[in-house]
């Protein structure tokens, strides 16, 4: 070797692990690729895995030391088609396809991984624990869900516990939404990050790799890092979770953190699905609000969420936390009050003042794409974006494509902060934006 030469070594470690680069004399080259993705969560990963696929040569850039730790890892996993309030609006149409590639997607990630990623169909059922809250959801839900492009089922009392006995005798009615799907969003990062980094496809990785400022110009992105390294790249898709708005100013004050709290508890003995449905309700006691959803894991443990908090970035879990939890399901399934708690989290979902997520391009000269702003849609959106932001990398969007990114296009025109927009849509969790996903 010439001395001054310059030999990167790229060393391809255990799945979920990172790929790092040695540098062989000293100095420090720009790394080059077709795309720059900044944030390993489910969707950077399902981007990457997508367009690695295609061909183009990808560089994913994560700030933890693997993949998957922020909002990926603290998702509650449904893959919702009308439970969450956003999916009701404009964003509908962005819903339907993305339900519609999602079990071909999961086939495409399972076979690069070797991973299965258990899925469970049946749908969510919408509980009512009181005769007010039932004709809420006739009155006000039940329109907007039959103008949607999913099934909807009314539910006797009867009905309910006939589909899952360890509801409450409280319940008096519901209504089964059977085309959402659920699943283990930590086994579905694992099989992303498995196939990310598999080496069929010119994807590489760079953990504990904080992207600390981006430049655009004509011919292309420089993606500075914190330690003094840089990444050029053709494109650049910004998928940084509720961190994106470091990296979009232009729409920073439309991006926000929300923080969501979860816990698992398992029935004794069991270790397969513990209920045949994921479960959501709302309920009012001591004049506190509750919004308890269930979500059950394969293995016998039963997710168990959510809280919402506006604009708070820590992730630290509080006593009260655990107790709204635990109310919420000890009100849905009395016998889970002497149900063993396991894990604790909290995760930050990434906000926009719409509760729709942002995709699209957002520099002037077409080179940075935005893939941010999900809120707890991340999981039940990940095919579609994937998909979307391929075609703005590749420039070959059709009509379909055209009008689902109008929907998501960052300059569109967002409400403003601070309004009250807490019951815009009325839907099952109270609230306009994500409070379901995390």
């Amino acid at each position: 070797m010439n001395q001054g030469q310059i030999i990167q070594v790229w060393l391809f470690c255990a799945p979920y692990s990172e790929s790092k680069v040695v540098d062989c004399v000293g100095a420090r080259v720009a790394e080059t690729c077709d795309v720059t993705i900044i944030g390993g969560g489910v969707i950077g990963c399902a981007i990457a895995h997508r367009l690695g696929a295609q061909g183009s040569s990808v560089v994913l850039l994560e700030a933890g030391q693997r993949l998957g730790l922020g909002a990926s890892d603290a998702a509650m996993g449904g893959i919702l088609t009308q439970t969450e309030p956003a999916c009701l609006g404009p964003l509908s149409s962005v819903i339907k396809r993305s339900r519609d590639l999602y079990a071909a997607w999961l086939d495409e990630v399972v076979a690069a991984s070797g991973r299965p990623v258990p899925v469970l169909g049946g749908g969510d059922i919408q509980v009512a624990l009181d005769e007010a809250e039932m004709e809420r959801l006739e009155s006000r839900m039940l329109p907007q869900w039959r103008n949607s492009s999913f099934a909807v089922e009314r539910l006797t009392a009867a009905e309910v516990r006939d589909l899952e006995p360890l509801l409450t005798e409280d319940v008096v009615g519901g209504f089964l939404l059977p085309e959402e799907l659920a699943l283990d969003p930590r086994v579905l990062m694992a099989a992303l990050a498995r196939a990310v980094l598999s080496g069929r496809t010119p994807v590489r990785v760079l953990t504990a790799a904080r992207a600390t400022a981006l430049r655009s110009g004509p011919s292309g992105v420089q993606v500075n890092l914190h330690d003094g390294r840089q990444v050029s790249a053709q494109t650049v898709v910004v998928a940084a979770g509720h961190l994106s708005g470091v990296f979009l100013p232009r729409h920073r004050a439309h991006l926000f953190p929300i923080k969501g709290a979860a816990l698992d508890v398992r029935p004794p003995g069991v270790t397969t699905y513990p209920l045949h449905h994921h479960v959501f309700a709302e309920f009012t006691e001591g004049g506190r609000d509750y919004f308890p959803y269930l979500v059950p894991r394969p293995d016998g443990r039963v997710a168990v969420g959510v809280t919402y908090e506006e604009n708070v970035s820590d992730t630290t879990i509080t006593s009260d936390m655990v107790e709204v939890l635990r109310r919420g399901i000890v009100a849905l399934i009395p016998a889970a009050v002497s149900w063993p708690v396991g894990r604790r989290w909290a995760g930050l979902r990434p906000g926009s003042a719409d509760h729709m997520p942002l995709i699209g391009q957002v520099d002037d000269h077409g080179r940075v794409i935005a893939a941010t702003g999900h809120g707890g849609l991340g999981v039940t959106l990940a095919p579609v974006t994937a998909e979307l932001v391929s075609v703005l990398a590749h420039g070959d969007a059709d009509e379909e494509t055209t009008r689902l990114l109008h929907v998501c296009r960052p300059d569109r025109v967002f409400p403003t902060r601070g309004a009250d927009t807490s019951r815009q849509s009325d839907g099952p969790s109270g609230y306009a934006g994500s409070t379901i996903g995390l």
